[in-house]
């Protein structure tokens, strides 16, 4: 007890000099920073082993960091929790007990619960981090990834309204489509009930505080609905591995859109969906490059134009194509010539033989364009009555 009480002293000295240079030059210091500041202070008063003070500056850059994003309308953050984070460095397990290394030769011993079914798993490998506080010590492991490449394969297209699957294995073997729409509508009913508060309660104290708990319910529905989506997925398939884009700077790297495109664009919990995919499916996950999913014909190699949202029109192979559907037949190609012949050999000599599921069968658009719709409308009508 008396050790978290020392961190926590340390921490709040840390907050300190952070915030003080915050406010004096704008910019929080980094932990690298604020270790040079307070690296005098903390060895003076306390003897602790050294590697205490990197998570000591780490707690502190982190709590101001979110003090300025969440807190803005209290005067200083405090620091009250008997809560510390240990380095690696500081912890070892010896004899079914956690060795704290507390000065130099000196250590603590905390007895572990090895109850929990996955503790011989877990405990071969190399410790991350450990958080201890003044009721229960946890311990988190680095576990390697070791999961390898299944030849069935999914190539996912991740959109507003619903997430489109091309299956490979061995050929293209069919389309598959999970609605998202129940996402969206969640985040529209949340977004005018914040409008209605904004408009109606006068009383800012009220209204923040309703605010936080309607954001809080609405990202606890959001993840009900995501974990249920992508459980559903991986149960449907799961000997498959997922091939997913890479959408990592896609708010970045995206061109300027519309107001309604940038907030869909922004509130859509795409990276949340795919780290579920991930450690949910026992397979390695593959990335691939996002760019030109839309404007590249995965089938000839032709530019495709949009004369409607959902349409991908190529005039080179002279048919309207489903635009998500595509899109999900070239993220599925890319991931196979990252796995290397002869799955692209293989995948393309499947195509026609289920080709008809990619064209779109929709209303045509007002506008024929060059070509005329009519005409390639009545392809693709062909190419289904004949399937």
């Amino acid at each position: 007890m008396y050790y978290l009480s020392d961190m926590r002293d340390a921490i709040r000295y840390g907050v300190t000099k952070s915030y003080l240079q915050w406010k004096s030059n704008g910019t929080i210091p980094s932990p690298i920073d604020l270790r040079k500041y307070i690296k005098p202070w903390f060895y003076s008063n306390y003897g602790y082993a050294k590697h205490h003070i990197n998570p000591v500056c780490r707690s502190s850059v982190s709590i101001l960091r979110s003090f300025r994003k969440n807190h803005r309308n209290k005067r200083y953050p405090q620091v009250n929790r008997l809560a510390m984070r240990l380095d690696s460095e500081l912890v070892k397990i010896v004899d079914g007990r956690v060795r704290i290394t507390m000065r130099p030769g000196q250590y603590e011993f905390i007895p572990i619960n090895t109850r929990n079914k996955k503790w011989e798993e877990y405990s071969k490998h190399k410790i991350g981090e450990v958080l201890i506080t003044d009721r229960i010590i946890s311990i988190s492991f680095s576990i390697p990834d070791r999961k390898e490449i299944s030849g069935k394969k999914i190539g996912m297209d991740t959109n507003f309204s619903n997430i489109t699957g091309t299956v490979f294995d061995g050929g293209i073997k069919e389309v598959i489509w999970k609605s998202t729409s129940s996402i969206g509508s969640i985040q529209n009913d949340f977004s005018r009930r914040r409008r209605e508060l904004q408009k109606h309660v006068r009383n800012q104290e009220k209204r923040n505080r309703k605010m936080k708990r309607t954001r809080g319910r609405e990202r606890n529905r959001i993840n009900d609905a995501m974990h249920k989506l992508s459980s559903s997925m991986v149960k449907e398939h799961p000997d498959a591995s997922f091939i997913l884009e890479d959408l990592s700077n896609i708010r970045k790297t995206s061109r300027p859109r519309s107001k309604k495109m940038r907030t869909h664009l922004n509130r859509w919990p795409y990276s949340e969906f795919q780290r579920m995919i991930e450690y949910k499916s026992r397979f390695k996950t593959i990335y691939v490059n996002p760019g030109g999913t839309s404007s590249e014909c995965p089938v000839c190699g032709g530019r495709l134009k949009h004369p409607a949202w959902k349409i991908s029109r190529c005039y080179n192979c002279g048919k309207d194509y489903d635009r998500d559907r595509l899109s999900s037949l070239a993220i599925t190609l890319r991931g196979l010539h990252l796995c290397g012949d002869p799955f692209p050999v293989s995948a393309k000599a499947s195509l026609p033989s289920v080709m008809d599921e990619y064209l779109y069968v929709g209303s045509p658009p007002e506008t024929a364009g060059a070509g005329g719709t009519e005409m390639v409308y009545a392809s693709n009508n062909i190419m289904h009555n004949n399937a």
